[in-house]
């Protein structure tokens, strides 16, 4: 039998939950939404539109519910605390150690985004021990307060990207000069011997792919470029790009294969974005990397330039527009560059000098392009991903006579980019 003290105390209870579920509610309707969350680089769900059909498949209120997770009150600062309290406590779901958590000394390089001098020997293949030691964390490794991609595509999917090049080479050739450039992954350059087993050599790989070309496809060795240069800045800490210094070197390589003579950085003004916390970062939530945010740097040319925005519908819509995007922020920092992943745009400078580039790209590329304003007359950036337009009238409609295909050393091992590529020749 209840006394009457403790019915009054389960009262008690059930009002104060039904007020904090009130109050809750109140504050969930009367707070401004958010369309996207900076932490998580996301779109948030939308309330959702009523139909018949959705309701009776259960879908409406499936969406509704997703809706309410994307908008509960003071969602960041939740997850913040939620994912400091995994890192005190030391739970990580599905994580795997691969360390020895008694010898966890880190050995954090300080890079800077300057421009060194050659060294006389590169180290070609993994670096020796150091004791560093590093982790797993969502299929990332995370290793001397930085973030690393792992690679481990086969030559079979290699093979198929050389093949889909050459197929617009045979298609383009001899009025159109193709090229290829793949760029390879971070950790090819940081990787030490005890972690080599982590990931498959990036340079065989990317001999693989240009084996099976045809042979009058220019192949641009940037990875042997860019390991002259490994101590600098090349790529970002807590992000999955390399920076624009990493990008610069890819350049001086296509530069020596298409006989150019690259811009010199020294002698061009900059501007930085700071306190990048990349994609790397937001995948892991590890705290390393938070104490360790990158900065991104773009370089302002001389040389007279108008960029354009343009269609996939139309090969004759270009609306004028700036080559970067200032305003980008924050865990956007890295879409200054070309306004971000846009299907297609074009600079045209002038140089006359009769060179016009079109260049087929994923996200890497947008660092990349814009160096190339430096040497041609036009160049058209057109994204894999995104571009659903006339690409062969395109390039034909816009004079094109060099076509370069950059792509990281991932998505040329991948189907989804594989068949994007292959897509734009319709």
């Amino acid at each position: 039998m209840q006394t009457k003290k403790e019915k009054n105390i389960r009262i008690i209870n059930v009002l104060l939950i039904l007020a904090v579920l009130a109050g809750g509610g109140i504050v969930s309707i009367s707070m401004k939404k958010q369309t996207v969350s900076e932490m998580e680089n996301r779109k948030l769900a939308s309330f959702p539109k009523f139909s018949d059909s959705a309701l009776w498949s259960g879908e409406y209120f499936k969406k509704i519910d997703d809706y309410y997770s994307d908008n509960f009150p003071f969602r960041d600062k939740w997850i913040n605390i939620s994912n400091s309290f995994r890192d005190k406590f030391g739970y990580e779901s599905g994580d795997i150690k691969i360390y020895d958590p008694t010898n966890d000394t880190e050995a954090n390089e300080k890079k800077t985004d300057t421009v060194k001098k050659e060294t006389k020997t590169v180290q070609s293949g993994p670096l020796p021990d150091d004791g560093a030691v590093g982790e797993i964390k969502k299929r990332v490794f995370v290793f001397k307060n930085r973030a690393f991609e792992m690679f481990g595509g086969g030559p079979g999917m290699g093979k198929s990207y050389a093949s889909v090049i050459n197929g617009y080479n045979k298609l383009l050739s001899p009025g159109i000069q193709v090229y290829n450039l793949i760029i390879p992954v971070a950790l090819e350059f940081e990787i030490t011997e005890k972690y080599k087993h982590l990931q498959k050599p990036n340079r065989p790989a990317i001999k693989n792919i240009y084996d099976n070309l045809d042979s009058n496809i220019k192949k641009v060795w940037a990875i042997d470029e860019i390991r002259k240069h490994r101590e600098e800045y090349i790529y970002f800490n807590t992000d999955h790009h390399w920076t624009s210094l990493g990008a610069y070197y890819a350049y001086v390589a296509f530069c020596k294969t298409a006989g150019l003579t690259p811009v010199k950085l020294d002698t061009v003004a900059y501007k930085t974005k700071k306190s990048f916390l990349g994609s790397l970062y937001r995948l892991t939530r590890d705290p390393k990397l938070k104490d360790n945010p990158d900065s991104v740097r773009y370089y302002l040319f001389k040389d007279s330039l108008t960029f354009y925005i343009g269609s996939s519908k139309s090969l004759n819509y270009w609306a004028k527009s700036k080559m970067y995007g200032e305003g980008a922020s924050g865990t956007n920092s890295y879409s200054v560059f070309l306004q971000g992943d846009l299907p297609i745009v074009k600079m045209e400078t002038e140089h006359k000098n009769g060179r016009r580039i079109a260049i087929v790209k994923e996200s890497y590329g947008n660092a990349f392009a814009p160096y190339l304003i430096n040497n041609y007359e036009k160049v058209v950036v057109v994204d894999q991903r995104y571009y659903t337009g006339d690409f062969i009238g395109m390039l034909k409609n816009e004079g094109i006579n060099e076509l370069l295909f950059i792509n990281n050393i991932f998505a040329a091992h991948t189907p989804f980019h594989i068949e994007k590529i292959k897509g734009l020749k319709k």
